[in-house]
């Protein structure tokens, strides 16, 4: 294996290292949001204000209102 070929194989194994992490770190906000979705139904459902729910969870009025429907 020739010096270029050894660069290329680390280069490759770096960026697939770096693609897993990128993914879990998406997977992890992902599974935030959804934690995040799931809580706000149920404070939607026991009648608490649209704004409190806004401030307590992070979610946006476009957020809350798809919960709705």
């Amino acid at each position: 294996m020739t010096i270029a070929d050894q660069l290329r194989l680390e280069g490759e194994q770096r960026g697939i290292q770096k693609g897993r992490i990128e993914g879990r770190m998406e997977g992890r906000e992902e599974g935030g949001r959804e934690t995040a979705l799931k809580i706000a139904r149920t404070m939607l459902a026991s009648g608490l204000n649209r704004t409190m729910i806004m401030k307590m969870t992070g979610l946006t009025e476009a957020e809350l209102a798809r919960i709705r429907h």
